[in-house]
């Protein structure tokens, strides 16, 4: 699978593929009240969404903190924030397909904190 990075908006990169893998797990990814994919979830509120596109999550082989998702894009979309003021948004092409990786985190303090055993 050829795999060319596009952009990175917030915690998501985005990758144009040639193919979908092969033999993955897949299931239907949530969707806001406008019906787009929800890519990734926001604390406020403010999703990362992907409108007019079929979009599927896979859920096996996938880093633990970590969601992989592919939108399969037979018309021009984007990679969009649904908020009121919303950053830049990600143009995805007609015919294409991106990988839509979300971006995890490791917290070294919350491996070592813990209760004071006495």
């Amino acid at each position: 699978m050829k795999r060319t990075i596009v952009a990175q908006q917030g915690e998501v990169r985005v990758y144009k593929i040639d193919v979908l893998p092969t033999g993955m797990t897949t299931k239907e990814p949530q969707r806001n009240t406008a019906g787009a994919a929800i890519i990734s979830h926001s604390e406020s509120g403010h999703h990362h969404v992907v409108p007019d596109a079929e979009v599927l999550e896979r859920i096996d082989n996938v880093p633990t903190g970590m969601a992989i998702l592919y939108a399969i894009c037979r018309e021009p979309t984007a990679l969009v924030q649904d908020a009121p003021a919303p950053h830049g948004h990600v143009p995805l092409e007609a015919d294409s397909i991106y990988e839509l990786r979300v971006q995890r985190e490791h917290d070294p303090f919350a491996q070592q904190i813990r209760r004071v055993a006495d």
